[in-house]
């Protein structure tokens, strides 16, 4: 027979008072009832159970315990007691849902194999025992919410912060936030709304952080999602970004996200966050804008400062700008298709004639005559005038950014121009 059912209650009750975790609330169920008990979440993974650590037992599977009793995708409203299967090792089984407001958090099951156990028992046992697992449940869910809320909090401080105060060296101490770390900001934001983002900035974040296994402060803003991504010291910065910028695009892809876009700063050191901000929201812009559908994230440091230009003026006359720079380039064919590549190159080569050749692998006249015959189409001299090499360069920018078939698009590193060009 089973303890009466006042001293079930208590026990559970006890357990929970005590600061019992799941684990600990499982043992206890598994302890009154005389059975072995699991708690396993709805993709079937075992949360607690009170096997022993090292001994081997038969895991009951979930989709098998839900086909049994008709299960139609739809969880059992309450405890139920299965048909016996012999050919599991424990015959007898009770389910139960571990549920609140329509979220299914796990179910509990409990085996045994004594013929003479009361079913009943059994199923009030289950009942009783949801009601205190569903309650720490909840309670974890708040504290997450809490300590979400909490880091989001520190993190809008330490972007709106040029010196951290003790109170915040506090608040980060016990959030476990290193301060002292290089950080990098990605502002994402959904095109063509200028407020009221609904990027989910707790999910993007999580998928982000699990892809590159570092620390993220995820934070909301009137715009769009900040993530404050640390950089590991051991990291070089180049590789790294390449490397935040994948995990961006791979995560908002999973989210099936398809009009969020994402800008990225450059690596930023502690207390120069509201720069990095700026940066990346200004990245985040240009995409917003002008942004081909193909193009989901791009670094700071592949627009260069013509990106605050690109960002804030009117889109109608940054047009006008480029047809007025590049526009005799764009009229051709494949032979101006060529000069638009070559300039391309020669900016990403550092206005280098020789590294230049190289990349497209031609001689290093070559280059100089499709500079020279920029020169006659549109008046600019790129090889050796300062403000035109600015203006061809800004045009060119905007251009990548609507994804023009002539000159390369942003790909998933911020380092793969050239390699696309070669």
């Amino acid at each position: 027979m089973f303890p009466d059912q006042l001293a079930v209650e208590i026990r559970l009750s006890d357990t929970r008072a005590e600061g019992g975790s799941l684990r600990d609330l499982v043992a206890t169920i598994s302890a009154v009832s005389d059975t072995v008990a699991y708690l396993i979440d709805p993709d079937e993974r075992i949360v607690a159970s009170s096997v022993p650590t090292g001994r081997e037992a038969s895991i009951p599977r979930l989709g098998r315990l839900l086909a049994a009793i008709g299960s139609q995708g739809e969880p059992p409203i309450s405890a139920t007691v299965l048909p016996r299967d012999r050919r599991l090792p424990l015959r007898r089984h009770v389910i139960a849902p571990v549920a609140h407001d329509g979220h299914l958090f796990a179910y509990l099951v409990l085996a045994c194999d004594d013929p003479d156990d009361s079913s009943e028992d059994l199923v009030w046992i289950a009942d009783r025992a949801t009601i205190h697992v569903r309650g720490e449940y909840l309670a974890q869910r708040r504290l997450a919410r809490v300590a979400w809320n909490a880091r989001t909090n520190l993190g809008r401080q330490m972007v709106r912060s040029t010196t951290y105060d003790a109170d915040l060296r506090a608040c980060a101490e016990y959030l476990g936030v290193d301060l002292a770390a290089d950080r990098v900001v990605v502002f994402v934001l959904e095109r063509g709304r200028s407020s009221g983002s609904t990027v989910d900035a707790g999910r993007l974040s999580d998928l982000v952080a699990k892809d590159l296994a570092v620390e993220i402060l995820p934070i909301r803003g009137s715009e769009g999602v900040l993530l404050a991504v640390k950089v590991p010291e051991d990291s070089a910065h180049a590789p790294f970004l390449d490397r935040i910028k994948g995990a961006v695009i791979d995560g908002l892809e999973r989210m099936g996200d398809e009009q969020a876009v994402a800008g990225l700063s450059s690596v930023t050191r502690p207390g120069q966050l509201r720069r990095a901000y700026r940066e990346a929201r200004e990245v985040a812009r240009c995409l917003d804008r002008y942004g081909s559908p193909d193009t989901r994230a791009v670094g700071c440091d592949e627009l260069g400062p013509a990106r605050l230009f690109v960002a804030n003026s009117d889109e109608n006359s940054v047009r006008i700008y480029v047809h007025d720079v590049v526009g005799p380039l764009l009229e051709g064919g494949e032979a101006m298709r060529m000069l638009l590549k070559t300039l391309q190159v020669f900016f990403e080569s550092g206005r280098s004639i020789r590294d230049s050749a190289t990349v497209l692998q031609v001689h290093e006249n070559t280059v100089r005559h499709r500079l020279s015959r920029v020169h006659d189409l549109t008046g600019l001299d790129v090889a050796s005038t300062p403000n035109d090499q600015l203006s061809v360069q800004t045009a060119l920018l905007v251009l990548r950014l609507q994804g023009h078939h002539a000159v390369p698009g942003f790909g998933r590193g911020t380092e793969s121009t050239l390699r696309t060009l070669a």
